[in-house]
């Protein structure tokens, strides 16, 4: 009697996970279980007319394709809250008591994971005598501001390739952008400011079709000086994204071949906040320290419809991302004295670890399905890498004129899911 108890069982169990697609299964395979045999999985219809000739159409399904329809939206979430606020970093090395020395700071990080900005401009205070024999300053020119008002602006050219996944499409892409902003220094030790940053990305998948994404974003930033020698840094911030997807969309029955181009206009809300601490020691010319940070930051990409004639287009429920990452890394800089002003190398290594964004299911309904109950169905993306690291180097020149070009390379190491190249340029000038 067990015996047949557990058989009976069983051959429930495998009922239900024949009968209940949508777990653990990619948008090809939901698209070849619902569509086969006049589309047995949808509830009946009325269809639309693309999708009613494919399930008039009958025959079994041999073949399905929806490259890109996961692809995009989450891995900018998860890719875009890397980046941190560097301009923080120069403002530690502004000491407007005269006659006060601190150390140098690490001024060039643009490799960890408090805010999507492009903050450039680095200054850097001596670790010893400034040039010129000042005490306190800027390497022979005045640390004095104008009102406590500071300017910058920097500008970003990134690579971005993701691989194939099991669950979504591999893709290449670039991206430019750049960031504007001022801080206010309200005494030596407390410093706040506001940036805005824009960035476009624009990508093609590998199976074909094409993306482009507009990233529009405010920070408000604050910094405090503990002691002349660590820092504790703070961020939040809004962004405001625009998605324009062009995929690829195919589905072959044994008696009828469909194929085009889905394409979607979405838009997605960032709401991010972090925070981040370091410790800079002094030895002779060089300046070494660890920072650890945290950044948490809330995605929420807004319910769209697909465009398109091949009966596949999609209904997107709103989603939503969470990303919870914590930084732990050492900053290294040299200051070189020459004849036209100072040199400043730098290096970094940061480590990445991923808390809360996880596999997630995306909760979808083809838009050519009309009937009064239209089959909701979901498939997964892929699981975002857990840990990886950033490592870069930069170079900082700090002119008499108190003009401060620089140029930063930053690439990330050891994530199996993306290949991830930066160079940030800029230029400050202190008021």
């Amino acid at each position: 009697m067990l015996r047949w108890v557990e058989r009976a069982l069983f051959v429930l169990v495998a009922i239900f996970l024949v009968q209940v697609p949508a777990y653990a299964q990619t948008l090809n395979q939901q698209n070849r279980a619902l569509l086969a045999g006049n589309c047995a999985g949808l509830s009946g219809g009325p269809y639309g007319a693309n999708l009613n000739q494919i399930c008039t159409a009958g025959g079994t399904a041999q073949g399905a394709g929806g490259g890109g329809a996961a692809s995009v939206q989450a891995s900018a979430a998860s890719i875009l809250n890397r980046t941190i606020l560097q301009r923080l970093d120069e403002t530690r090395n502004e000491d407007q008591s005269s006659g006060q020395k601190h150390a140098s700071s690490m001024v060039a990080n643009p490799f960890g994971a408090l805010m999507p900005g492009l903050f450039g401009g680095m200054g850097v205070t001596s670790p010893s005598q400034p040039m010129g024999g000042q005490s306190g300053g800027m390497f022979g020119m005045s640390s004095e501001r104008w009102k406590g008002l500071g300017l910058f602006a920097s500008g970003l050219v990134e690579s971005l390739s993701r691989n194939d996944g099991n669950f979504q499409e591999g893709y290449r892409s670039s991206i430019l952008g750049f960031t504007v902003g001022g801080d206010y220094r309200f005494s030596r030790r407390f410093t706040a400011g506001l940036a805005y940053s824009y960035s476009n990305t624009t990508g093609d998948f590998r199976q074909g079709g094409n993306f482009s994404t507009n990233a529009s974003d405010w920070t408000f930033f604050g910094q405090y000086l503990p002691t002349d020698r660590t820092f504790v840094q703070v961020t939040g911030g809004y962004g405001r994204n625009s998605y324009l997807v062009d995929r690829r969309n195919s589905l072959t029955l044994s008696n009828i071949a469909v194929a085009g181009f889905s394409s979607s206009n979405s838009n997605g809300d960032i709401f991010r906040m972090g925070m981040m601490t370091g410790y800079d020691h002094p030895i002779g010319m060089f300046t070494v320290g660890p920072r650890v940070g945290i950044n948490y930051s809330h995605t929420h990409v807004h319910n769209y419809d697909e465009r398109g004639s091949t009966g596949l287009e999609l209904r997107y429920d709103d989603q939503y991302v969470n990303s919870l990452q914590s930084v732990l890394g050492m900053q290294g800089q040299a200051a070189i004295n020459t004849g036209m002003g100072v040199l400043v190398p730098q290096v970094n290594a940061d480590y990445i670890h991923e808390f809360a964004n996880s596999q997630r299911f995306l909760n979808v309904q083809y838009v050519q399905d009309l009937s009064p109950t239209p089959t909701k169905f979901r498939f997964q993306n892929d699981v975002p890498a857990r840990n990886y690291f950033n490592v870069g180097t930069g170079l900082m020149m700090v002119l008499p004129n108190g003009w401060q070009p620089f140029v930063n390379f930053r690439a990330m190491v050891g994530n199996n899911q993306f290949n991830n190249y930066a160079g940030m340029f800029g230029l400050r000038v202190e008021m």
